[in-house]
């Protein structure tokens, strides 16, 4: 076999926060990550001739070396010590610029879906390994599921999936670079009631309203002073009826949590006001 089509799937963040700054400019962080069902298609196929390709029905995407789906294969390979290369084909579902994790869930998919084309030579811990220099969500969405990431996203804490919910996610039209937030956050300054520990306490006891009650995105201090949609987009899911509203990563994605699919369909419309890119996942 030197073919094959996979999912690879987004995240929301039901928490975050920065913890400190370390020398190198990376940073220390808390963040809950959860898998969702909003997915981009990866077809994957080897070749003889060594070379790398990405195509996409997404304008704008990178080609080279600046695609994470290329430089998740290049890295498969390399490790494999095999001399194939790959031509990937990407059919993008995951808004980009959206802090849902749609870069991270495409290199991700690269090295699950090479990995079962070899016949699994690596295990997953090996594949997250694999995944770390390539960006702070990918070890998570190799892993999937739901958990808790410390250090800079790499250190992962398998979590249960939280109490069945409806979520609806709003994308605006502007796209936020996640280096262009970190490099102006202040993280000394706490959002209220953002408390991480108490999150993943919550999700064990699949408690929603403890979740709800501690959940938090310090990112939001930059992202909506400079994109107030977000904002508007987080007080339209709360006036729908939302029992959490969110940034979800960097943004400029916002998650609403309602109890019942009548209440994600009034969040629905809410949000239609402000944009067209929405997804009940």
């Amino acid at each position: 076999m030197n073919k094959l089509t996979l999912e690879a799937r987004g995240k929301i963040n039901l928490a975050i926060d920065v913890t400190g700054k370390r020398e190198n400019g990376y940073h220390d962080v808390a963040i809950i990550l959860q898998e969702i069902s909003l997915a981009d298609r990866i077809s994957l196929s080897l070749n003889n001739n060594g070379t790398f390709a990405v195509n996409s029905d997404m304008k704008g995407l990178p080609i080279n070396e600046d695609n994470l789906a290329i430089r998740a294969a290049m890295t498969f390979m390399k490790r494999l010590g095999r001399s194939e290369g790959v031509d990937i084909v990407l059919e993008k579902r995951i808004p980009v610029g959206a802090g849902l994790g749609g870069g991270s869930a495409d290199a991700a998919g690269v090295l699950k879906g090479l990995n079962a084309l070899y016949g699994f030579p690596f295990s997953t811990e090996t594949l997250q390994e694999m995944a770390t220099p390539l960006g702070a969500d990918v070890p998570f969405c190799v892993l999937g599921g739901c958990a808790l990431a410390e250090g800079i996203g790499e250190i992962l804490t398998p979590l249960p999936m939280p109490p069945k919910h409806h979520c609806v996610i709003a994308k605006p039209e502007p796209s936020v670079s996640t280096r262009w937030v970190y490099e102006n956050l202040d993280y000394t300054k706490k959002p209220d009631g953002l408390h991480v520990p108490s999150v993943v306490e919550a999700i064990r006891a699949g408690d929603m309203a403890g979740i709800c009650k501690n959940a938090g995105n310090i990112l939001e201090s930059v992202t909506i002073p400079t994109y107030p949609v977000v904002g508007w987009l987080k007080e339209s899911m709360e006036q729908a009826g939302s029992i959490l509203s969110l940034m979800s990563g960097s943004g400029s994605a916002v998650l609403g949590l309602f109890e019942t699919l009548e209440d994600a369909m009034w969040g629905v419309e809410e949000a239609k006001r402000y944009t067209e890119q929405i997804y009940i996942v």
